[in-house]
């Protein structure tokens, strides 16, 4: 995590406002998704979209393939918007204040050649390629993937 991530001022900024955020639906030719196995909160241990927080003077889309690069080590070159945003609450923080993480989020779809070069970060434990989505699944990251074509089990 960015060190200004961890930083006291970002952890009261994370406790008192929504973060804005992207996500992206990586396709691949072969009609498959890919979604990371998150190790922290909110969503620790589910399936997820790659993404995260924007920067200030960091445009969406350049937010979008740097956390593609920064996550899973790729390179995506043409991002397409999907959706106009969403705002998820979820009640866990990964910081331990107690108040939940609110976050404004622009979901983005790319395709991704191949994972032969993928490295993972070191908050996510596994990635794995999925044909269709789980009805079971957060039904924002349900919401993206039908958007970006996929249908559910």
């Amino acid at each position: 995590m960015n060190d200004f991530l961890n930083s006291a001022p970002y952890q009261k900024i994370h406790n008192s406002l929504p973060i804005v955020c992207v996500d992206i639906v990586l396709k691949t030719a072969e009609g498959k998704f890919l979604l990371v196995k998150r190790k922290e909160e909110p969503a620790k241990d589910n399936w997820w979209l790659v993404g995260g927080r924007v920067f200030k003077n960091e445009s969406l889309e350049s937010a979008a393939r740097r956390k593609v690069q920064e996550e899973i080590g790729l390179v995506v070159e043409k991002v397409e918007k999907l959706i106009g945003g969403y705002e998820l609450i979820f009640k866990e923080d990964p910081y331990g204040h107690e108040n939940g993480t609110h976050t404004i989020v622009a979901c983005f779809m790319s395709e991704i050649e191949n994972t032969e070069n993928l490295k993972l970060d070191n908050f996510h434990s596994q990635y794995k390629l999925f044909k269709h989505y789980d009805n079971n699944w957060h039904h924002y990251l349900n919401e993206c993937l039908k958007r970006a074509g996929f249908s559910q089990e």
